[in-house]
């Protein structure tokens, strides 16, 4: 990390969204030496006296990032925190909202030396938009800790399937840091169609591997489901995070990885290059084919996918968080069948690319806050408790997270998934939505214009004009 401190500029406040001391050291007085014996003999050895140890962890309070405030995922990390408090006494466990929606007050409060002890969001080696919360010595390095035995006697870094290891690790080239962790994996995310298995399995239809495929497969679902009031697609919304994951996939099958990344992170433009046009025309073609479920214009992103569980649209695009997000609302007989977005032929992209992170929780410098003593042990002993197997198992079977340790099943909720997580790992994972969900201003440029094609408000050549325009703008201001 930088030895100084360097402020934070526009552009870098607008990619929002050195270990601490170990404990005193032992000292010891040694008894005073005999005097020399006439014959010179050698002096006996005094042994200092050991000075009892300080406890390596003291409890005390504890702020925790958690991305639901109510539900089943919230009740079953309650249940660890709660228990926490009774092996720790005198902690007592705060747990504050830390998802998409609380990204900027909380980044407000990092900077203001306020961090919350446990977050998540600071740090991602695939984002580009957290990499100066690193750089400019925010984040506590914990690869000591992670290097360091637990019980079983693995390292606790080796508890975590190599697939997050692209997340955690420092990996940048240049980077003065490579190498280190900046944080740990609580779960695996992958960006899938999830679809209604009992609906495909009525239909006498397959998930589709090619866009070509995927069309046929809409049409026909759209004609078979008419009488049950079933549409093809569930649009979340819609929001237009939910609306910009099609285009955001749609483009890399087209573009490629690094012609998306020269536009969001560059100086590129979509006007550059013929096959975002290509891509935003058959993004196009599910609202025009009249293929979204009815009434999503009005829904908001929860209503919306509750209705795809009650068997209004037969598939949604979806991180695999939705069904421990929508656990309340699954009946006990849906069977969520998964498959990866579509190929298509004439696309410049890796088309066995995936979409999906490892979500990743630090811990703060306690150097850079002001506001509280960082019990940097606590927090370190809440993540093993909260990324280890026992407890991502459980969220596993119980709200269907997908663990990101190793030797842990996958979640019964999501039957299959497995596979899947088995081909990101050993293919190209790309971080979902590149990372701009942490950049708001950059969100808002490349984000809403895809919100207003699915609302029917333009098409898809005035989208990527809002697009460039958008960027236009957003490089002026953030400099």
């Amino acid at each position: 990390m930088s030895p100084e401190k360097k402020l934070l500029t526009r552009r870098t406040f607008l990619k929002t969204a050195g270990a601490a001391a170990a404990g005193a050291a032992a000292a010891a007085c040694a008894a005073p030496a005999p005097a020399p014996a006439p014959t010179a003999a050698p002096e006996p050895k005094v042994e200092p006296t050991p000075v009892p140890a300080e406890p390596a962890v003291k409890g005390g309070p504890l702020e925790v990032g958690v991305f639901q405030e109510e539900g089943p995922w919230f009740d079953v990390t309650k249940e660890l925190g709660d228990q926490f408090e009774k092996d720790f006494p005198g902690t007592k466990i705060k747990y504050t909202f830390a998802n998409t929606a609380s990204d900027s007050a909380r980044s407000l409060r990092w900077e203001a030396g306020d961090p919350l002890d446990l977050d998540t969001g600071r740090w991602n080696n695939q984002a580009a938009t957290t990499w100066d919360w690193v750089d400019n010595g925010f984040v506590l390095d914990l690869t000591p800790y992670l290097e360091e035995p637990l019980p079983s006697g693995e390292k606790w870094m080796d508890t975590y399937a190599p697939i997050t290891r692209s997340f955690a690790v420092d990996q940048r080239p240049d980077s003065a840091t490579k190498g280190k962790w900046f944080g740990v994996p609580q779960t695996i995310v992958l960006m899938l169609m999830h679809y209604n298995q009992r609906a495909f399995d009525d239909m006498g239809v397959e998930p589709a591997k090619t866009w070509e495929e995927f069309q046929t497969l809409c049409a026909t679902i759209n004609e078979k489901g008419a009488d049950i009031g079933m549409k093809p697609i569930c649009v979340s919304g819609p929001t237009f995070y939910y609306t910009c994951h099609w285009w955001d996939r749609m483009v890399q099958r087209y573009v490629g990885r690094e012609g998306v990344e020269k536009v969001l992170f560059g100086d590129g433009y979509v006007r550059d290059d013929p096959g975002f046009l290509k891509a935003a025309k058959e993004i196009e073609k599910l609202v025009t084919n009249d293929w979204l479920m009815e009434g999503y214009e009005g829904s908001d992103f929860t209503a919306a996918q509750a209705l795809f569980f009650q068997g209004k649209a037969a598939m949604i695009h979806m991180g695999t968080w939705l069904v421990s997000e929508m656990a309340d609302v699954i009946p006990d007989d849906f069977v969520v069948g998964t498959f990866d977005f579509p190929t298509v032929a004439d696309g410049k992209g890796n088309q066995e690319s995936m979409f999906g992170t490892s979500h990743i929780f630090s811990i703060p410098n306690p150097e850079k806050s002001t506001s509280h003593e960082v019990n940097v042990p606590l927090a370190v002993e809440f993540l093993k408790r909260f990324t280890g197997r026992e407890h991502t198992a459980e969220r596993a079977r119980r709200v269907g997270n997908i663990s990101p340790n190793t030797n842990v099943e996958s979640p019964p909720k999501l039957p299959g998934v497995g596979k899947l997580v088995d081909a990101a790992a050993g293919g190209e994972l790309i971080l979902y939505y590149y990372g701009v969900h942490w950049d708001t201003a950059l969100t808002d440029a490349w984000m809403v214009p895809t919100q207003a094609l699915f609302l029917k408000k333009i098409g898809a050549e005035e989208m990527l004009e809002q697009i460039d325009a958008n960027l236009d703008q957003y490089r002026a201001t953030a400099g």
